[in-house]
This record gives C-alpha cells, sequence and structure tokens, in this order.
C-alpha cells in the first residue's frame, strides 16, 4: 500500500494533466536509469537519464507552434 500512496504521488508531482501526457521509466541492459515524461500533445519533451557512474544528463524540449 506505502508503494502505491508514493507511485500516485510521484505521478500528481509530474505534472501529467491532460489526455495524452505521457511518463515512461526504464533500467536499459546497460544499466542506464531512464525517465521521459511528454505533455501538451508532445509540445514540451522532457528526459533524464542515469548513467551507471552516477552521471545524469537532462534533456528539455519545448517546441514553438
Amino acid at each position: 500500500m506505502q508503494n502505491q500512496k508514493r507511485a500516485l504521488s510521484f505521478i500528481n508531482e509530474t505534472g501529467l494533466t491532460e489526455p495524452g501526457d505521457e511518463l515512461t521509466a526504464q533500467i536499459t541492459k546497460t544499466g542506464r536509469k531512464v525517465i521521459k515524461l511528454k505533455k501538451s500533445q508532445g509540445m514540451q519533451k522532457y528526459s533524464a537519464t542515469q548513467y551507471s557512474n552516477g552521471t545524469i544528463v537532462e534533456t528539455k524540449t519545448t517546441k514553438i507552434k
């Protein structure tokens, strides 16, 4: 039950507010931890990758109409 509360809290904190907003997370075969957030029908995107050495690379993209 505690994990469910934490998961719901995390989802609410990410700003998923509109239909079509997406949040994905995965650990790759090489051990990278990747999280991606897509909002506003792809107009705003955010991703973060944590490498096995601890380095985190963040990318934010905003499309202008």
